[in-house]
């Protein structure tokens, strides 16, 4: 081989500082993503149950981009 065919690097740690930030903030978007979903879910059964046990027969047009129907329905 000779000098000019050569790639010179430099070793580099595999858990650096900026990987180590870029790590906890995806963990933490995840974690506040997951827990608005959650949300979304727990308030979704809590109405079904509501609406089921005071015999509740309103129709509920809900056309926000919340509602967790929405967000699985595939078009």
């Amino acid at each position: 081989m000779t000098y000019i065919t050569v790639y010179n690097y430099k070793k580099r740690n595999i858990v650096d500082f900026k990987t180590l930030i870029e790590a906890l903030r995806f963990i933490a978007i995840n974690i506040i993503l997951a827990f608005i979903f959650v949300f979304l879910c727990l308030e979704e059964i809590d109405w079904t149950f509501f609406s089921s046990r005071e015999k509740i027969n309103d129709i509920v047009i809900d056309k926000t981009s919340w509602n967790i129907k929405k967000i699985f329905d595939v078009y």
